[in-house]
C-alpha cells in the first residue's frame, strides 16, 4: 500500500518515456526522431518498459506496474532470505522508513531494477558458496553483469563483492573463463549495438557529465553537501548505511566485500558531486546495508534495540512515506535547497503522483508526425514538455543529456553552478542548423566536428562513411572544438546576431 501511496514519475523518467514512445511507434530508440542519440542511462530498464508498453499501451502505467511489482518482490526477498524473521522485518522497516528508498522505488527511474539485481546477486552468491552449484554462481554473476545495463556506475558498488565470490567459487581456469563469457555476453551485445546504432559505446549522458569542466575539488565539495542534505531530509538512510558497514566489516568475507563496495561507492558519490535529486544515489548502498543486517547474527535483544532506534530516526519521514498524500510536501519553499539539491518527489508528487494527479497527467498526444516542425532550446523539464509536444518537436537540451554535440562541449563557466544542470553555450547557428537539417555552424572547427556527429547520428546505419566516422571520433581522431571558447567566452546564437 505504501508503494502505491508514494508512487510518482519524475521528469527525468519522462525523458525515457519519450524515447519509449518513439521506439514503439517505429522511430527507433531515440529522443529526437531526427537523430540517433541514447538519452537514457539504463538500457535494460528501457527495454523492459518498451516491451511491456506494447502490451499495456501506456508507458506511464507500465512504469507504475513494473516499479511497484519489482519493489514489492525486493521486500519479499529481503524478509524471506533473512537469518530470522525479526532481522528481516527490521531490514524491511528501515527501507520503508527511508525517504530516499521509497521516493525512488516508484519514480520511473531504474532504481527498482537495480535493487532487484543487487539483492539477487547477493542471495545467489551465498547459495553458490554454501552449495557449490554452478547454477547459483552463474545467476549471481549474471545479476552483476545486468546491473551494468541498469546503471553502469553500480559496478563500483559490487566490484569487490564480485571478485570475492569469483575467488571463493573458483573451480578451474577453463570453467571461470566459460562463466565470464556467459555473463559478459549481454554487456558485449548491448555495447556492440550501441556502437553501431548510436555510434558510441556509452550513453550520451556519460559524455555530458564528463565534459562539465568542474574540478574534482569543487565536485567533492558539492558531494559533501549531498550527504548533509540527506541527513537533514532523511535522517535514517545514512545511519543505516553506517550500521551496515560496521556489521559487514565484522562479518564474513562476503559481508566484508559488500561493506567495502559501499565505501567505494560512497566515495564515488562524493567525487561526482552527488546528484540534484536528494537521496537518489543512496538507495543501492542502503539496500546492501539492509541485506547485511538481515543476514547478520544479531541477537533478538540487539534487533529490538535497533528497531527502537530505527523507529525514532524514521519518525521524521512519517509524513513523506506513511502519510504521504494531498498535503505532501508541507513546505514548497524547501523543495530545492541552497545547495541546489531537490526533494524531487516533493516537486512532482501533486502533479505526477499515481493517486493524486489527474488521469490526463499520464496521457500523451497522438504519436503520428514523422518530421520535425518545431525546434525548442531548454535545460531541465524537457521530459514531460517533450512528450506533450509530440515527436515533431526537436529539443536542443542545453544541459546536453539528449544532445550529441553539446554533450561534447564544456559547460559554460558559472561559479554558482547547480549539480545536474550544467548549461552549455549553443554554437552560433546551431538552432538554424537543426531546423534546416544542414550544418550552418560559424566556427570552422566546431563545424567540422559537427559534420562528423551528423554523419554518425543521422546518416544511413551501415554506410561506409558513417562507420569510418564512428571509428575516427571514438579514437579521438576528429579535432574537438576549442574548450576555452565555449567555457569562458560569449557565443552569439546566430551569425546575424
Amino acid at each position: 500500500m505504501i508503494l502505491i501511496r508514494t508512487a510518482w514519475i519524475s521528469d527525468d523518467a519522462a525523458i525515457t518515456v519519450r524515447t519509449v514512445l518513439n521506439f514503439i511507434h517505429g522511430y527507433g530508440p531515440v529522443f529526437n526522431i531526427d537523430e540517433r542519440v541514447q538519452a537514457y542511462t539504463h538500457p535494460l530498464w528501457f527495454l523492459l518498459i518498451s516491451a511491456l508498453s506494447v502490451i499495456f499501451g501506456n508507458p506511464f502505467y507500465t512504469i507504475f506496474v513494473l516499479s511497484i511489482t519489482i519493489s514489492f518482490f525486493v521486500f519479499w526477498l529481503l524478509i524471506s532470505q533473512a537469518t530470522n524473521f525479526y532481522a528481516g522485518l527490521l531490514a524491511t522497516s528501515v527501507l520503508i522508513l527511508s525517504k530516499a528508498y521509497m521516493d525512488f522505488s516508484t519514480s520511473g527511474l531504474e532504481n527498482p531494477l537495480s535493487h532487484l539485481l543487487v539483492i539477487a546477486g547477493i542471495i545467489f552468491s551465498y547459495r553458490s558458496v554454501e552449495n557449490d552449484r554452478i547454477y547459483d554462481q552463474i545467476i549471481c554473476f549474471l545479476s552483476c553483469s545486468l546491473l551494468y545495463l541498469s546503471r553502469p556506475d553500480l559496478l563500483v558498488l559490487i566490484g569487490p563483492f564480485f571478485l570475492v565470490v569469483l575467488f571463493k567459487t573458483y573451480r578451474s581456469l577453463k570453467k571461470t573463463i566459460q562463466i565470464l563469457a556467459i555473463i559478459s555476453f549481454p554487456v558485449l551485445i548491448w555495447t556492440a549495438f550501441s556502437l553501431i546504432y548510436y555510434g558510441f559505446p556509452f550513453p550520451n549522458t556519460a559524455y555530458a557529465k564528463l565534459g562539465t569542466g568542474i574540478s574534482l575539488l569543487e565536485s567533492a565539495n558539492q558531494g559533501w553537501f549531498y550527504f548533509l542534505d540527506s541527513v537533514s531530509r532523511d535522517p535514517i538512510t545514512l545511519p543505516t548505511i553506517a550500521l551496515g558497514l560496521i556489521i559487514g566489516f565484522k562479518s564474513s568475507v562476503i559481508g566484508f566485500s559488500l561493506a567495502l563496495g559501499c565505501v567505494f561507492y560512497l566515495a564515488y558519490i562524493v567525487t561526482i558531486g552527488g546528484d540534484f535529486m536528494s537521496g537518489r544515489f543512496f538507495t543501492p548502498p542502503l539496500l546492501v546495508a539492509a541485506i547485511i543486517c538481515s543476514r547478520s547474527s544479531l541477537s533478538i535483544f540487539q534487533v529490538k534495540i535497533l528497531a527502537i532506534a530505527t523507529g525514532l530516526l524514521g519518525l521524521a519521514n512519517i509524513n513523506a512515506n506513511l502519510l504521504s498524500g494531498s498535503f505532501y510536501p508541507h513546505n514548497n519553499n524547501q523543495i530545492i535547497s541552497l545547495s541546489g539539491i531537490a526533494d524531487e518527489r516533493g516537486g512532482y508528487f501533486q502533479q505526477r503522483g499515481l493517486l493524486l494527479s489527474a488521469r490526463s497527467s499520464f496521457y500523451y498526444p497522438e504519436w503520428g508526425d514523422n518530421e520535425i516542425k518545431t525546434v525548442i532550446i531548454a535545460c531541465g523539464g524537457i521530459g514531460y514538455a517533450s512528450i506533450n509536444s509530440g515527436p515533431s518537436t526537436h529539443f536542443i537540451d542545453e544541459c546536453a543529456l539528449a544532445d550529441p554535440l553539446l554533450a561534447r562541449l564544456p559547460a559554460q563557466y558559472n561559479p554558482k553552478w547547480r549539480i545536474g544542470h550544467f548549461i552549455r553555450q549553443i554554437p552560433t547557428n546551431y538552432m538554424e542548423s537543426v531546423k534546416k537539417g544542414v550544418n550552418l555552424l560559424a566556427d570552422s572547427t566546431t563545424k567540422k566536428y559537427y559534420d562528423s556527429i551528423r554523419v554518425i547520428t543521422r546518416g544511413p546505419l551501415f554506410e561506409r562513411e558513417r562507420l569510418y566516422e564512428i571509428l575516427r571520433i571514438n579514437l579521438g581522431l576528429v579535432k574537438k572544438p576549442d574548450w576555452d571558447l565555449y567555457k569562458y567566452r560569449l557565443i552569439p546564437p546566430s551569425s546575424s546576431g
